[in-house]
């Protein structure tokens, strides 16, 4: 299971990844605001990516060479912290909707990433993803991919290159020698195109300044607030100062149902009452 962590810096010691690649629009959820995403901005830990329909490709780098690329109608967490995976390293995102094609640096492991259904452990070669919260495919376009199934059937799952695994709601996951040309159909365009990576050519420049977007409202964090449990336990205190906003609060407060870790923010334990003793009287 995976344990967020949001900017505190001591989940994750790597360098934070690069974004060098933006065609189409996207925001970003820093904290508890939100920017425009734009090239040559760097990712803290927890940030939340969101694409939209018409987003043809976001791509992120990080210093050791390693690729991650977005597709449209995604959302996305990048280094969302530690997961209990016996002597791996912490994955490199979280897929929560959407596309994202994985590619390690030459001669290295990529950190893998995760899913509500499949965890894609750190491995070689060129790995396409496409979940959501019921659904999860997985392409090994080149090199070898290696996956847990966490449903509670589930187990280690090695692809070759070319195969593909897929695994929709409770039902067992599937594995196949090749790829119906249906699902290759759907893999966005720009996952097709082959480009080089672009960090260097951001060298020496200066960051440039995020544009604040308006703060996000219940309905935009809805599919993150309502995720699986390991994943929303930290919301309930990053998100908390948005409960200032009366709508953000009561659609909190209605859908409780969906995130009953927000009961002690919304109504917080009263203290422990003290006593107050009387003087003693003298006699």
């Amino acid at each position: 299971m995976l344990v967020m962590a949001c900017g505190t810096g001591a989940a994750w010691a790597a360098p934070l990844p690069l974004l060098t690649i933006l065609d189409g629009e996207a925001v970003l959820r820093i904290g508890t605001g939100s920017a425009a995403a734009a090239e040559g901005l760097r990712l803290p830990e927890g940030t939340l990516v969101e694409t939209n329909a018409q987003t043809k490709l976001l791509r992120l780098e990080w210093a050791d060479g390693s690729v991650l690329d977005l597709g449209p109608d995604t959302r996305l967490m990048v280094l969302p912290g530690a997961a209990v995976r016996a002597g791996t390293a912490a994955p490199a995102f979280y897929l929560l909707q959407g596309w994202a094609k994985q590619v390690g640096a030459p001669g290295e492991a990529h950190r893998g990433g995760v899913t509500a259904l499949v965890d894609v452990l750190p491995g070689t070669g060129i790995v396409v993803l496409h979940a959501d919260s019921a659904l999860a495919w997985v392409f090994a376009e080149a090199g070898d991919a290696h996956l847990a199934d966490r449903g509670a059937a589930g187990g280690r799952v090695n692809l070759v290159a070319g195969s593909a695994y897929l695994r929709q709601g409770q039902a067992r996951g599937d594995l196949a020698a090749r790829p119906h040309p249906d699902q290759l159909k759907q893999v966005p365009r720009g996952f097709r195109d082959s480009i080089g990576p672009r960090a260097a050519s951001f060298k020496g420049r200066p960051e440039p300044k995020a544009v604040a977007r308006p703060a996000p409202d219940y309905a935009a964090l809805k599919p993150w607030l309502t995720a699986e449990p390991a994943l929303r336990r930290d919301f309930a205190k990053r998100f908390a100062p948005l409960l200032r906003e009366p709508a953000f609060r009561a659609a909190v407060q209605a859908n409780m149902n969906f995130h009953p870790e927000w009961e002690p923010v919304l109504h917080p334990p009263l203290p422990n009452a003290t006593t107050v003793k009387p003087p003693e009287t003298k006699r």
